[in-house]
């Protein structure tokens, strides 16, 4: 395990159980290397895991895994709420169509609360991957504000941290006042990027924590 590793299971090690934590990357990086890591790491803590897959995503993070060479057998063993999507991959506790958001919400919250229910005395880690394209749904501006606003009240679920991948690129093309609002709601949030060495772009990324309940996080800066 190479130190940028390290530093990343540190970081999610400081994270407080309860706090909602943004990773926000651009359409130039492949986040399926951060994602493995991080389930790996709650799978050795023993946290259960569960994934909401938005039209799909999991299923590409899946295939740019085993392009890479990485085994991805602990996604089949991940527990999954789709949205949206056609393909099976990992085990899927609930199926949302994609095609009323409010109905989507409405179920989706009835559903999380039963699985909270279950697991309430246990620590475990959400994963939302695909979030941009959930938001990209909203037909208008109180669409988005409604999904956004069930994020708030999943923030502060005891022993729960929930992690956010989202493509800033594919929000500020579309709905440019998501991105602060996402900001705001977090209470962590990393910037990953590609590092680049004038105009060429170096075959590694930097991950920076830009905001941090924990203010010793501010700032830090780790290269995978």
């Amino acid at each position: 395990m190479d130190n940028g590793v390290k530093d990343l299971i540190k970081l999610w090690e400081s994270i407080i159980p309860g706090e909602s934590v943004l990773a926000e990357y651009d359409s130039l990086v492949l986040p399926y290397k951060g994602f493995h890591y991080l389930i790996s790491w709650a799978e050795e803590k023993q946290y259960p895991i569960i994934i909401i897959d938005v039209l799909d995503t999991l299923y590409l993070y899946k295939v740019q895994l085993k392009l890479a060479g990485i085994d991805t057998s602990i996604i089949d063993r991940t527990s999954v709420i789709k949205i949206g999507g056609r393909l099976n991959v990992g085990n899927a506790l609930k199926r949302l169509p994609a095609n009323d958001i409010p109905k989507i919400l409405k179920d989706f919250e009835k559903f999380y609360s039963e699985y909270l229910s279950k697991v309430q005395n246990q620590s475990g880690v959400v994963i939302v991957l695909g979030l941009s394209k959930l938001l990209l749904l909203a037909e208008s501006k109180f669409e988005g504000l409604m999904i956004i606003d069930l994020l708030i009240k999943c923030t502060g679920v005891t022993n729960r941290v929930a992690f956010y991948f989202v493509n800033i690129d594919v929000l500020e093309n579309a709905s440019c006042y998501l991105i602060p609002l996402l900001e705001e709601l977090a209470t962590t949030v990393i910037k990953v990027a590609r590092a680049r060495k004038k105009e060429d772009i170096e075959p590694y990324v930097y991950v920076t924590v830009a905001k941090a309940i924990n203010a010793e996080l501010e700032g830090l800066k780790i290269k995978l």
